[in-house]
């Protein structure tokens, strides 16, 4: 079982896309394997463009045995902050978060926030 954490759209949105974004509370392998590019692909741009940066900042400035320790040492604390960077961004576009729930998988968390929360039902007919 993995948290989620339930992040809460801008009241503003409508249709699917005012449902929570449910973000597990893991380490996240494909950043740990593709560092800074992982975290592009996996929602998190401007975090994405720092590390990127900051990975090009220690390739060229780090002594070439330092190199590898230190990009391996980047990828390891990308993937392990993940949903943090993740959960950062989502409220800098205006997402509130909210309480989280203990699931298998995040479609599974989803309707179990949401059995849990009268005002968003689990379909847009009931």
């Amino acid at each position: 079982m993995t948290f989620y954490t339930a992040l809460l759209p801008p009241r503003r949105a409508t249709g699917p896309a005012s449902w929570p974004v449910m973000v597990a509370d893991r380490m996240s392998w494909l950043v740990l394997l593709c560092g800074w590019v992982g975290l592009g692909l996996r929602g998190c741009p401007i975090s994405a463009l720092v590390a990127g940066g900051a990975g090009i900042l220690i390739w060229q400035l780090a002594p070439p045995a330092c190199t590898v320790a230190l990009l391996a040492g980047l990828h390891l604390l990308l993937a392990l902050c993940w949903p943090d960077l993740r959960q950062w961004e989502l409220r800098l576009r205006g997402y509130r978060p909210t309480r989280g729930v203990y699931a298998p998988s995040p479609r599974a968390a989803l309707l179990r926030w949401m059995d849990h929360d009268p005002a968003h039902p689990v379909s847009p007919l009931t």
